[in-house]
């Protein structure tokens, strides 16, 4: 008998952030940069929070199949490990982004 752990069960408890759209910033005011950095610093908290969630879901299902001394899907692990990686992967994108716009908002715009 395999213990509640469908795959599908982090992404039900957990809401996973969207990334903020990106600027150009070699065409951006102020502004619009600033903007753009509160975006970017909330969706990495944001993501940061949506990965505890995973990974706090993850261990209350294994827990819980634990309990009930039933097997836990491995397959719950890989799924919920997928999650965060795939949010990982855009956190990482959307800093590097959002670095490259400033950059180049610097750059139209020399002090």
């Amino acid at each position: 008998m395999v213990g509640l752990a469908g795959p599908a069960l982090a992404e039900d408890a957990c809401a996973r952030p969207t990334a903020p759209a990106s600027v150009d910033g070699a065409t951006a005011s102020m502004d619009q940069i600033q903007a753009a950095k509160r975006d970017v610093m909330a969706f990495i908290t944001a993501s940061d929070a949506y990965q505890t969630c995973v990974l706090d879901d993850l261990a209350a299902r294994k827990k819980a199949a634990k309990a009930a001394k039933t097997k836990f899907d491995p397959a719950a692990d890989k799924a919920a490990n997928g999650l965060v990686s795939a949010n990982q992967v855009d956190k990482e994108r959307v800093g590097v982004d959002f670095n490259n716009a400033a950059k180049a908002f610097k750059a139209a715009h020399p002090s």
